[in-house]
């Protein structure tokens, strides 16, 4: 396991960019790398499907395998990125594949 990775998990909270909405994420240490789970983020009115999401039914966020944060820096930094592409799939429909 990494030393960048602490034992165990850890939430925080994300406000997006624009102020207007707020996230809650958890991080989960999985083998060598980081899980993140959006606990709470708001209704995004769209097609539940986690190809259009990148989020499955339990809240976990996908990654391409070999992908995922290996450390709790990269683990913040897309759990915002996440946040913001959500609010703007929300707004335009437009999934990222």
């Amino acid at each position: 396991m990494s030393d960048n990775i602490p034992p165990s998990g850890f939430t925080r909270f994300y406000r997006s960019k624009s102020k207007r909405f707020d996230f809650k994420f958890g991080f989960v240490p999985e083998g060598d790398h980081l899980a993140i789970y959006c606990l709470h983020h708001p209704p995004h009115g769209r097609d539940p499907d986690p190809h259009k999401t990148h989020l499955f039914s339990n809240g976990k966020i996908c990654f391409v395998v070999g992908r995922e944060p290996r450390t709790r820096e990269r683990a913040l930094q897309l759990a915002a990125q996440w946040a913001e592409y959500i609010l703007e799939y929300a707004r335009t429909g437009i999934s990222q594949r």
